[in-house]
């Protein structure tokens, strides 16, 4: 589908993505429009094997999660006030889980909205923003932490050195 060909640069060469979304939306140019346009979103979840759906929220549009449990995650931009701003490139995130037991409640581990309310909690994710990479990276520790997804690797563990005693072959030395 034209829809997947939009992705990543490298797509074909990525990991299994999860399928797309089953409905009669998909094949309309406004829902692919939409999934273009949260492809940073969409695509690294797919590439952890969740299923995704861009839908319509209370003032903007969002992505739905399904989880392997059955519950749900909901990412979106700030809901009110609406925000004229592109689908997709939001001021800021927040990102909730539908619990499988209590639908009716939400439990919000992200929120990196701004917020001119000095009475507001600090939250230390609003300096990300609209940024994606913290987004993901507090999705991949919420799903860690309900054992949903495998512990992400560290980004610092990936720059160290094997050590000696890897089994790594030693370094030449003239």
């Amino acid at each position: 589908m034209a829809v997947d060909e939009q992705g990543t640069p490298d797509a074909r060469h990525a990991a299994p993505l999860a399928p797309l979304p089953d409905h009669r939306h998909v094949n309309t140019a406004l829902w692919q429009e939409l999934w273009r346009q949260h492809a940073h979103i969409t695509t690294p979840l797919r590439e952890r094997g969740l299923k995704c759906d861009i839908e319509f929220g209370l003032s903007a549009y969002i992505v739905r999660v399904q989880l392997p449990d059955d519950s749900h995650l909901i990412v979106s931009p700030p809901q009110e006030p609406s925000s004229d701003r592109t689908p997709g490139d939001p001021e800021g995130w927040i990102a909730l889980h539908e619990p499988l037991d209590d639908q009716s409640s939400f439990v919000v581990f992200y929120d990196s909205a701004p917020t001119d309310d000095p009475r507001a909690v600090h939250r230390p994710e609003a300096r990300n923003g609209g940024s994606v990479p913290p987004l993901i990276a507090a999705i991949d520790h919420h799903l860690a932490q309900l054992g949903l997804l495998p512990p992400p690797l560290a980004p610092a563990d990936a720059l160290h050195p094997p050590s000696p005693h890897s089994g790594a072959p030693p370094a030449h030395r003239p």
